[in-house]
């Protein structure tokens, strides 16, 4: 009986032309960016591979020179693109790609795309997972806003139930219809999806494999909420007309406001400092340090004072940035800690909008979030510190004992080679998973709220 009520739901969505129209309309736009974040992956891949090569090549035949000259010049190391994010760009075009890795400082990422982007980027990035996260509710909303209400109308509901279908069986076939109906729409797409993020991704196959089907299952959850939701509206809602009004509300409070909301409610709970306050304190904080190991260890309360001997300078050089070490890891621990404080709370008002929660497990999983963000930015950062280290000790040893003649030292090839070439590994699925099990969880607790309420509407509809 569930499955003849599903097949009848299904067979009157496509006479009445909405499952090809509003189908075929998300489908298209599914293709077109789909199309369009596979040729920025591609393009972009290539660019920061070859960038990456352009710039080590470039470190290694500066000409001879002083080598804290050269560590100020430093390098740039860029992150790479995630296969995955063909689907699911995230936060990657508002953060940058590039870290200047460079003497005394930590960078962070530049060169944002969003920052040459028109104003339509506010709406979000074009991409396979902003149509779902988006549009796939509305879509669910146009195939079953009268699911129940228009048998009602017709008077034909209560025929069915007076043949003894019992009302969890009729919901049961409701919601199955609705699910193959979007299944029809939606399962072609994530094959060609899936093909065409394991086309030229470079990455380990088992790896993009275990990422889509956490991605399947997340959106799963995502879009089988969205029905129950929908299926609950059109059982309470007496008239096919005030269910759809009342779903087109939902869906622009829920889907288009809540994320908005969401975020300046997180940056009110948890305030982050502005760029100038936040290089203050670490300014202020790098130098007391700096006067204490300045101190301690030359006996001097100036930094660069011209009381050291210029034999020393080497040595000063690496003991001021040993001692910067632990006071940038603090700060920046504490700006990080921040940001995943204000994700944490947005997550957790996915109870209330499910996009919310989708996102954050989309990006996540899709190795585009703020999580991944950080573990590059720590890569990047233990990377400078190798480099300030070979640079700081070869100026300990061979331009220091050269006294008043300490800056008319030079370095070449051999010891800018003492430099290995920068190598980022992002992290395993395992470890993506891990930090997404949060809002993985607020989908699953949706999911469930949701069909507590279908089944809870029809059972009081019936009663009624």
């Amino acid at each position: 009986m569930v499955t003849t009520i599903a097949r009848k739901d299904l067979q009157l969505l496509f006479r009445d032309g909405r499952l090809p129209w509003a189908g075929g309309v998300v489908l298209v736009l599914l293709a077109t960016a789909l199309l369009v974040g596979w040729e920025r992956r591609a393009e972009i891949s290539t660019e920061r591979a070859a960038a990456q090569l352009l710039d080590y090549d470039d470190w290694v035949a500066q000409p001879e020179r002083h080598p804290h000259n050269a560590a100020h010049q430093g390098m740039h190391v860029f992150k790479p693109d995630p296969a995955l994010s063909v689907l699911d760009p995230g936060i990657d075009p508002y953060v940058g790609s590039t870290i200047w890795l460079r003497a005394h400082l930590q960078s962070e990422l530049t060169f944002m795309p969003a920052q040459d982007a028109t104003g339509l980027q506010r709406f979000g990035e074009l991409s396979p997972a902003w149509v779902l996260q988006i549009l796939g509710p509305l879509l669910v909303i146009v195939l079953g806003f009268d699911a129940f209400s228009s048998e009602r109308e017709l008077g034909t509901l209560r025929q069915t139930l007076s043949l003894g279908i019992t009302s969890r069986q009729l919901f049961l076939g409701k919601a199955l219809g609705q699910a193959m109906a979007v299944g029809v729409l939606l399962g072609p797409a994530a094959v060609i999806a899936a093909l065409a993020t394991f086309a030229g991704s470079g990455a380990a196959i088992g790896d993009i494999a275990a990422r889509l089907g956490w991605l399947f299952l997340g959106y799963s959850l995502y879009v089988a909420a969205a029905v129950f939701i929908v299926l609950a509206v059109s059982a309470i809602v007496r008239s096919s007309r005030l269910a759809l009004v009342a779903l087109l509300g939902i869906w622009i409070a829920t889907t288009l406001l809540a994320p908005r909301a969401a975020s300046d409610l997180s940056r009110v709970w948890y305030p982050s400092p502005t760029r100038l306050a936040f290089n203050a304190a670490l300014g202020a904080d790098m130098g007391h340090v700096a006067e204490e190991v300045w101190q301690e260890n030359f006996g001097l309360s100036t930094q660069w004072s011209p009381e050291l001997p210029l034999d020393k300078w080497g040595l000063a050089l690496q003991v001021d940035d040993h001692a910067g070490y632990g006071v940038m890891d603090r700060h920046f621990a504490e700006l990080w800690d921040t940001f995943a404080a204000q994700q944490r709370a947005q997550e957790w008002l996915g109870l209330v909008a499910p996009v919310l929660a989708v996102r954050a497990f989309s990006m996540g999983v899709a190795a585009t979030d703020f999580s991944h963000y950080r573990d590059f930015s720590l890569a990047a950062e233990r990377h400078r510190r190798v480099l300030q280290d070979v640079v700081s000790a070869d100026l300990v040893k061979n331009a220091d004992p050269r006294g008043t003649g300490h800056f008319d030292y030079r370095a070449g090839t051999d010891l800018w080679q003492h430099v290995p070439p920068f190598q980022y590994t992002p992290p395993s699925v395992a470890w993506a998973v891990g930090h997404t099990m949060r809002s993985f969880g607020v989908l699953l607790a949706t999911l469930l709220a949701s069909l507590a309420a279908a089944l809870f509407a029809v059972s009081a509809r019936r009663a009624a």
